[in-house]
């Protein structure tokens, strides 16, 4: 049994009924401060707990706040560097800075703020839905600085690109519900997302440890309409992006695997560090061969 397996004793939340907008959402809810960075409009603030190198970077989805985090943060504390945030607009974070909410936008805006707190790279990157966007976004923005990479039933760059051509009705009702009832940062990430994605492929790729964890319980909506298939179709895909071996499916968990199935995620983000560790330093960047639209048509 790893150290992770020990520590972590939090109770298993009831799996969250799946909806299609969870698939790029959720609700906000602050974990305890430990620091923020004054920009325009507010702070911007941040939980960072634990030692030692690499620092594991956990990224939230589509209007969630650090909280979704909370049992995976909890695990690693004692033996790991680990940093949380709310994106500006969500959670205790006021800030409405100038920079794009555009994956590379908030890439670029992540970097900024670990600097600002003096946490050093290089990082292990963890993302959720559209934050596992941002994460990829900021491994080839930053690949010398980036020493692992753990994906958590994360939104594939070519995402809505294909499901508005293989599920046009989901994604019209995504669309209609992105103008209607998002609002603020939340609506203005929805519809940056696919902005400067077909500029990343070119950029260099970092060569380190992987994990891709994907999700396997969906709503019959999801099942009936194709978008599980469409998903499916994606997931093998993030390989050649983020490199790793291979996809792993979480038996029993929906979309929020880091609250249906906490001690995986640990378990996957502990691996990582372990293989970071044992390198020593992330590898020199390749190069990815294909841009994503190539790689997924194959």
């Amino acid at each position: 049994m790893s150290a992770v397996e020990r520590r972590l004793r939090a109770p298993k939340s009831l799996a969250w009924v799946v909806t299609v907008a969870a698939v790029l959402a959720g609700c906000a809810s602050p974990m305890p401060n430990t620091g923020n960075q004054r920009v325009t409009g507010g702070p911007i603030v941040f939980t960072h707990v634990g030692h030692g190198e690499p620092t594991v970077v956990l990224q939230s989805g589509l209007g969630d706040g650090r909280d979704p985090w909370a049992s995976v943060l909890n695990a690693l504390r004692a033996d790991y560097s680990v940093f949380a945030y709310d994106r500006p607009g969500y959670g205790d974070s006021t800030a409405t800075p100038p920079t794009p909410r555009n994956p590379c936008g908030i890439a670029t805006e992540l970097h900024g703020l670990l600097q600002s707190a003096g946490i050093k790279p290089p990082y292990v990157l963890v993302g959720h839905s559209i934050g596992g966007l941002y994460q990829y976004a900021f491994s080839r923005l930053y690949p010398d600085e980036v020493a692992g990479i753990v994906l958590v039933d994360a939104t594939h760059p070519l995402h809505l690109r294909k499901m508005q051509v293989e599920v046009p009705v989901m994604a019209n009702m995504l669309d209609s519900m992105s103008r209607r009832v998002f609002r603020g940062m939340m609506q203005a990430e929805f519809l940056q997302q696919q902005d400067c994605i077909d500029t990343l492929w070119q950029k260099p790729r970092p060569d380190v440890p992987v994990r891709v964890l994907t999700r396997t319980v969906y709503s019959p909506m999801e099942v009936a309409s194709g978008f599980e298939s469409m998903v499916h179709g994606l997931e093998p895909n993030w390989l050649p992006l983020v490199g790793g071996k291979e996809i792993q499916p979480v038996a029993g968990s929906g979309h929020y695997i880091q609250r249906d199935k906490p001690e995986v995620v640990a378990e996957a983000i502990e691996a990582v560090v372990r293989e970071a560790r044992e390198r020593g330093h992330p590898s020199p960047p390749g190069m990815a061969l294909r841009s994503p639209a190539a790689a997924a048509s194959r």
